[in-house]
């Protein structure tokens, strides 16, 4: 952040401005100008004039910026995480620290999108899913789960000219989820216009609070991860797709119920030959 304002000769209500979002940048990205300008006491039109003065458009410009510059070093985010573990307080103040995760996830939640989620997600002909990188692991988590309730999943896990293959199958009536972090992946934008084409909806689950990507979805979940510059966490993400999966399983009960019947069944019947490992 420094960069942005090193060498920079500022007004004093600019110095203010420059001040503040260097002290509070965890927070930026949920202000507006109007927001600062009260932080800062200082009028809505200085706050409008001090993004050309360091080289920026306008406030949404300058949180791209700050986004792009920050993500850029995954050393950054390794040594944040390197610093906490290493900060004297013990494992578990390390683990109870992720709860501010799940919190802040819980305050932005907006039950309308969440149910509206839950909708699209028991009443689709077949999910598809896209996690590329790290949400790898949310897709295969929502994956295992949902086959649980007998909903139809398949993955997209191939990115490039291969990601067409697997969009060969996609229907009207089916929805696809998108986990949508750091940015949005040319493969992503390809989904979103490809199901607007297909008419087919879907579910951006992202930590994004400045982006292009909740506009071209028809559902968003915002699910926190930590600060730009830290070692993102999982935990918020996995506790989303848990209450998804509840929610889902309520809504196709008698289903869920019958299938987890069988599944016990199942397992009676050849435990010799496949025994359920401890």
């Amino acid at each position: 952040m420094e960069t942005l304002f090193a060498d920079k000769k500022f007004t004093r209500g600019h110095q203010r401005l420059a001040d503040y979002i260097s002290k509070h940048m965890d927070g930026i990205p949920f202000m507006v100008e109007d927001d600062l300008a009260q932080a800062c006491q200082v009028s809505i039109s200085t706050v409008s004039r001090f993004w050309a003065e360091i080289g920026c458009r306008n406030m949404k410009e300058f949180k791209q910026r700050v986004k792009d510059e920050v993500l850029l070093s995954p050393s950054r985010k390794l040594q944040s995480a390197f610093d906490k573990a290493g900060g004297g307080h013990g494992a578990g103040a390390n683990v109870l620290a992720t709860a501010d995760y799940l919190r802040q996830t819980a305050d932005r939640l907006d039950q309308a999108a969440f149910d509206e989620a839950v909708g699209l997600l028991g009443g689709a002909g077949c999910v598809h899913l896209y996690g590329p990188g790290s949400a790898e692991s949310l897709a295969a988590l929502l994956d295992f789960r949902l086959t649980r309730f007998g909903v139809q999943v398949r993955r997209l896990d191939r990115g490039g000219h291969e990601l067409f293959d697997r969009l060969l199958h996609v229907k009207p009536a089916d929805v696809i989820v998108v986990f949508g972090f750091v940015s949005e992946s040319p493969e992503m934008a390809v989904l979103f216009d490809f199901a607007k084409e297909r008419g087919c909806r879907t579910l951006l689950v992202t930590d994004l609070v400045v982006s292009a990507m909740p506009e071209k979805a028809d559902v968003m979940l915002y699910t926190a991860r930590g600060e730009l510059w830290e070692f993102h966490s999982m935990v918020a993400p996995v506790a989303m797709i848990e209450a998804l999966v509840a929610a889902v399983g309520k809504r196709r009960e008698d289903e869920a119920l019958r299938g987890g019947e069988e599944l016990h069944r199942l397992r009676r019947q050849y435990q010799k030959w496949l025994p359920k490992k401890p």
